[in-house]
């Protein structure tokens, strides 16, 4: 039997030749989007020798039963995984509470709360950096020092190890990678529970990203970790019972004596002048707290928030996304082979 290419064969051909170029060109992308990932977590590694006044075995982190006066050295042990010397820059840091609700261990500007009494930066002292030589490790010891007055609660922190900068690549502005570890250190000194308890402070209105919000910052004041917070928001009129605004979230954490502000959009409304009062809940651990507090907004406050204030921009709510219009395409290509293929084989059968 003598089999005919014809016009429909070739065209089929050329579909899959097609489909098979943009599978690779998404492999190809695909292998560098991971190798991108890689490549970020790539630098050193920071693990903690737990002492024998670990609490538990199972934390990677250091959790210790201390006591007045005591003295200890504790070690963390820097891998460099990299064919160069590497040098690490070590900070100690009282932990916070970001305006997200999560506990951070990072450097903090001005959030150290006006409670903390006991701050892991004066107690845990640190080289200020260490240099690893290439495909190697270094033991790096840290000196604690517990203040002679017991201390109720939990003080928390954490160590943050950070790859040095480039200098040639600062100087020409270049943007280099930047490692970052964070190490946590929890102390106590009892079993003693001491109960979370929380206030709000101050109450105003603030630019969030370019969107007016009312910003009610809540603070817990007792050195006692907070889990599973859920706040609620709701602003009203002064004298009004009408709520004008309200935000609601869940899942929160707080460090112990941190704050944190909580945020109330106003849903890219103009923002009016006036006097209004802002009520809120707060619920974690089977505890419930209420807060309620007047606030106002000056004539050009409002104006200068407002002036600042992005404008809607209902286009970019629709934005192109390139791998599903991609894939899309491979959708429609496949259909088109599919049928082409399946009018051949008739075509060929009946020939």
């Amino acid at each position: 039997m003598h089999v005919c290419v014809d016009g429909a064969t070739q065209k089929m051909k050329k579909s899959i030749w097609i489909v098979g170029l943009l599978g690779w060109v998404m492999v190809l992308f695909s292998g560098m989007w991971q190798q991108s990932a890689q490549a970020a977590g790539e630098g050193f590694t920071v693990k903690a020798e737990l002492p024998e006044n670990q609490r538990g075995t199972s934390a990677s982190y250091f959790d210790l039963r201390v006591s007045p006066n005591q003295a200890q050295t504790l070690n963390v042990v820097i891998q460099n995984r990299q064919a160069d010397p590497v040098t690490v820059l070590i900070k100690v840091n009282p932990a916070f509470t970001n305006d997200n609700g999560v506990v951070e261990y990072g450097e903090q500007v001005g959030r150290t709360d006006a409670s903390l009494k006991v701050n892991l930066k004066t107690l845990l002292k640190a080289p200020t950096e260490v240099t690893i030589p290439a495909l190697s490790q270094q033991t790096v010891p840290l000196q604690l020092k517990l203040p002679a007055q017991a201390f109720a609660g939990t003080v928390l922190g954490g160590l943050q190890f950070m790859a040095k900068p480039d200098e040639k690549a600062t100087t020409s502005g270049a943007v280099a990678n930047r490692y970052v570890y964070a190490l946590g250190v929890v102390l106590t000194e009892s079993d003693q529970v001491v109960p979370p308890n929380l206030r709000v402070q101050e109450v105003k209105a603030v630019s969030d990203h370019g969107h007016n919000a009312i910003q009610a910052n809540i603070q817990n004041f007792e050195p006692a970790m907070l889990k599973d917070l859920t706040v609620e928001g709701k602003i009203f009129e002064a004298d009004g019972s009408k709520t004008l605004y309200q935000t609601r979230k869940h899942e929160l954490k707080m460090a112990p004596n941190s704050n944190f502000n909580f945020k109330v959009d106003l849903n890219d409304e103009p923002l009016k002048p006036g006097k209004y009062r802002f009520e809120g809940v707060a619920k974690a651990g089977g505890r419930t707290w209420h807060f309620k507090k007047t606030f106002m907004v000056a004539q050009k406050e409002a104006d200068d928030l407002n002036a600042a204030a992005v404008k809607k921009a209902p286009a970019q709510a629709n934005a192109i996304d390139w791998r599903l219009m991609i894939l899309a395409g491979l959708v429609v290509l496949l259909t088109i082979n599919v049928i082409a293929f399946k009018r051949y084989a008739r075509h060929h059968r009946g020939a």
